[in-house]
């Protein structure tokens, strides 16, 4: 068996799929939509690299920017809501101590055990506030919301999954690029949801098809729209 901080230590490197499945998704999706609207819309190669590219780095950095605010911010919660809770196990020991028992007890303890298990944690008070933060409260110890790994993470994979479909329009006729994005899009997507099927314990298969499927309705949904401003316009997009 691992060792316990090794365990925690895999763990919270884990909590990092979030940031790279939201990543690597979007960049994917919002660059190929992106990409099958301007080419369906007529935009010559110049333009549509042009757009992919701003695309892709201002998507970057919205990306990291909201990923770094929203884990600080829920981690000040999460580490306010610790200091508060050992605060009241400091100030009222004994509910904190029957809030620990009924917890044991719920989870089909005699109150008898429970209450042994109880004064034996008490007297070291950092494992009992560990212990009631956890048990009762729902509060981990795992850090598995640091900010800059979730911004770092967040605009890596993005700028990764938006270059994927970006290549193929710099040499390919644009016909034949789009559907070779489409085909590398669906693809990678397909290994995202499979990858993350095997960490969640999940079947990889339908876990890659659903990421698959929002993939192909993405680049549909991009087309179509392009299609319409195209309509709208009365011809293809300006070359210059």
């Amino acid at each position: 068996m691992l060792p316990t901080d090794e365990k925690r230590r895999r763990i919270e490197a884990k909590g990092r799929i979030r940031e790279f499945v939201f990543g690597i998704q979007d960049g994917l999706i919002s660059t190929v939509g992106l990409l099958a609207g301007m080419q369906a819309a007529g935009a010559n190669r110049f333009i549509i690299l042009m757009a992919g590219v701003t695309s892709i780095l201002s998507g970057a950095f919205s990306m990291s920017a909201g990923a770094y605010l929203s884990s600080k911010a829920e981690k000040e919660i999460f580490d306010n809501e610790l200091k508060k809770e050992a605060e009241f196990v400091e100030q009222e020991p004994y509910l904190a101590q029957e809030g620990l028992l009924e917890f044991l007890h719920r989870e089909g303890l005699s109150r008898e055990a429970g209450y042994r298990i109880v004064k034996l944690l008490h007297q070291q008070k950092s494992v009992f506030v560990a212990t009631f933060q956890e048990k009762v409260l729902g509060l981990g110890g795992a850090d598995i919301n640091n900010p800059l790994k979730a911004a770092l993470v967040m605009a890596l994979s993005f700028v990764i999954g938006g270059a994927i479909p970006l290549a193929p329009f710099l040499l390919l006729p644009l016909d034949v690029a789009l559907l070779v994005a489409a085909a590398l899009t669906g693809a990678v997507l397909f290994g995202v949801g499979m990858f993350k099927g095997r960490l969640a314990g999940q079947s990889m298969g339908r876990s890659g098809l659903e990421f698959l499927a929002i993939a192909l309705a993405a680049t549909g949904i991009g087309y179509g729209i392009g299609k319409a401003v195209e309509y709208f316009v009365g011809g293809p997009l300006p070359v210059g």
